[in-house]
């Protein structure tokens, strides 16, 4: 795995962009092979995206220390129903 370092070690204009870039291809190659496996499970294209996006939301919800019910049933309601 080789992820680039931010340009700076403090706060710039696109840092959060440029985070994206340097974690762009090792994103693709979990979520290809996690796709993957989840087809082979029996698991649709459309179920398994949705998942990954209900999963990520809820991990930015939990950095965000926002375990609120609230949360969690907006989660649900876009993306698990």
């Amino acid at each position: 795995m080789s992820i680039q370092k931010p340009m700076r070690p403090t706060d710039y204009p696109n840092r959060g962009f440029d985070c994206q870039l340097a974690l762009d291809a090792e994103f693709r190659r979990s979520i290809d092979m996690l796709a993957d496996e989840a087809a082979e499970a029996g698991w649709s294209t459309d179920e398994t995206t949705r998942a990954i996006i209900g999963l990520a939301l809820a991990y930015a919800a939990d950095q965000r220390m926002d375990r609120s019910m609230v949360s969690a049933i907006n989660i649900r309601r876009l993306f698990l129903n």
